[in-house]
């Protein structure tokens, strides 16, 4: 029976592992160590602490140093002309902002980014994405209510030009078939369940009125939002099909605005009415359990996790941050609620490009050589940063992977976050299995893959070792061998951090075989206390870096 009960118990490494893997993009082997010690309720509860932002205005111009974008001009704060290069700086500060996050702030953006979908320009999708973080710890009715309003939104799915002259109602469908209560079964001519094609067309009255704004800002969240036109909004009440009577809304009715400032009164009734329904709480709660634990959801995940948290959820006003909570403190997250903890939840989900590059990024510990050199009273140092750099990146990884750093392609989403049956398993499509698997190479080179595009990303495996392996201390000898002169040791370690669990049998000793090649134990030990003595890595190096070739080009780093 899947369990929501509290895990008990400090986490070890394995576990720890597997929670930072889910729950943020801040995964070094120095924090697998300091959560393996901590229980889970402990380790959840930092992971909502507030932390300081890498970029807290935004991304920064090359040209001048200042932000690019100021809080109240949506055309760039400085009016540079940076051309489509503040595309890639817009997508780089998100990067750079989740690399560093140690809390599960962006982690929650990035699934928010899932549950309602835009593709953007250069400019307003970075206050999108301002918008998001606004609201990584609020709740879920306060998100439906800005993003509807949000700039990007509007523009995107045409509600800016919804008036009550000439309703426009592909927003309003969207917000009920993929961005809240969704479809249930048809059950009669345009019945959903759920909704009917009439409360589409009442929904698109309600949303009447709205249009994008350069100048306008929400006081609670300080982001550039669109503006209400009561000109153009539709005043009389609207009164939706009985499949939204509740106790909150006995007659499924929505008083019109009586003024500009009502209008957003009016939307927070409608999205209130909505949110009163326990379907639409169950549609978050799936589409959290799929984006944080795993794919499939069965009869008895349905029954035992989804309803209990959605009637949380429901009865929480959509404090998504407690739910998840619940979820990750829970022994089914941790796949401990049957007899075997090995086959349903950790490695169970395939790795998005977000996880691919930016706990890579932190696994293997590479500092950002770009920021690292940035001295304050140069701006030009920037330019690599925020522009020069970007395209290795974003194009050679992110986009040859399947992910858009401006959005997906359709309004659905990425189909790894949403395309039944495979959902995350979409990322392995034939498309972009040479990319995936030959990933590490760039981290290696420094460079993309077998190009010359340079990257501001590159590793020293034996450096790694020695920070994160070597802790033995003087007078060993090879009977007795300790930190990274014992292979076993050094290659577990290795495992441990990059793969979601270890291998065994014959899979274990393939890997074994890489960094030893044809040395034997204490043949290894001797050649690493010589590089020790020497600084001179050649016959270490070469073991080391066979193994992290095939950790990065296996299948089973593809999981997490």
């Amino acid at each position: 029976m899947a369990s929501l009960n509290q895990r008990s118990g400090v986490l070890g490494k394995r576990l720890a592992a597997h929670l930072l893997r889910r729950a943020t993009y801040k995964v070094t082997p120095a924090r697998i160590d300091d959560f393996a010690t901590k229980t889970a309720v402990e380790a959840v509860d930092e992971l909502f602490l507030p932390t300081t932002p890498l970029y807290p205005n935004g991304p920064i111009s090359w040209a001048s140093g200042n932000p690019i974008f100021s809080p109240t001009d949506i055309g760039g704060g400085e009016n540079e002309d940076l051309g489509f290069s503040v595309t890639y700086a817009t997508a780089f500060w998100r990067i750079y902002e989740s690399i560093a996050d140690d809390s599960v702030q962006w982690k929650i953006i990035h699934w928010f980014s899932t549950l309602f979908v835009v593709k953007g320009n250069q400019n307003q999708y970075y206050y999108f994405f301002r918008l998001l973080k606004s609201l990584a710890f609020a709740d879920l009715k306060t998100l439906a209510a800005k993003v509807t309003v949000d700039n990007q939104m509007l523009i995107y799915l045409n509600n800016n030009s919804n008036n009550k002259y000439s309703p426009n109602e592909n927003y309003a469908r969207e917000f009920l078939e993929l961005f809240t209560i969704l479809k249930g079964e048809t059950i009669g001519v345009g019945n959903y369940t759920n909704y009917t094609e009439a409360d589409i067309s009442t929904a698109a009255r309600v949303l009447t009125g709205f249009r994008n704004s350069y100048t306008s800002v929400d006081s609670d969240t300080g982001v550039i939002r669109g503006y209400a036109d009561y000109n153009l909004h539709d005043t009389d009440d609207k009164t939706f099909s009985s499949a939204f009577v509740s106790s909150e809304f006995p007659t499924a009715t929505i008083t019109g605005a009586n003024s500009s400032n009502d209008m957003f009164r009016e939307l927070e009734d409608f999205v209130d009415m909505i949110f009163a329904q326990l379907e639409t709480a169950k549609s978050y709660v799936r589409k959290m359990y799929r984006f944080f634990v795993r794919d499939t959801i069965s009869t008895e995940i349905e029954d035992d996790i989804i309803t209990p948290l959605a009637n949380q959820l429901k009865n929480n006003g959509y404090q998504h941050g407690l739910i998840l909570q619940t979820l990750l403190k829970s022994v089914h997250f941790y796949d401990e609620d049957d007899g075997d903890s090995t086959n349903e939840i950790i490695g169970g989900k395939m790795k998005s490009p977000l996880e691919m590059f930016m706990t890579s990024v932190n696994l293997l510990n590479i500092e950002n050589s770009d920021i690292a050199a940035i001295n304050p009273g140069q701006p030009s140092s920037y330019l690599n940063v925020f522009k020069d750099r970007a395209y290795g990146v974003l194009s050679e990884h992110f986009r040859v992977m399947g992910y858009d750093t401006l959005g997906p392609d359709t309004v659905e989403g990425f189909p790894g976050f949403y395309d039944e049956p495979g959902y995350s398993k979409n990322w392995f499509s034939a498309n972009f299995i040479y990319e995936r698997f030959t990933f590490g190479i760039s981290f290696k080179r420094g460079k993309v893959r077998n190009g010359g595009t340079t990257i501001p990303y590159k590793c020293d495996m034996v450096e790694w070792v020695v920070n994160n392996v070597d802790d033995a201390p003087p007078g060993e000898n090879p009977l007795n061998p300790q930190g990274a002169s014992n292979a076993s040791k050094l290659l577990d370690d290795m495992l441990t951090y990059l793969l979601a669990e270890m291998p065994t049998g014959e899979r274990y000793i393939y890997f074994q075989k890489q960094l030893l090649g044809g040395l034997s134990p204490i043949n290894w030990f001797f050649s690493w206390k010589e590089y020790l003595a020497t600084n001179d890595d050649t016959n270490v190096r070469v073991g080391i870096e066979n193994l992290y070739d095939k950790i990065m080009s296996s299948p089973e780093f593809q999981t997490f």
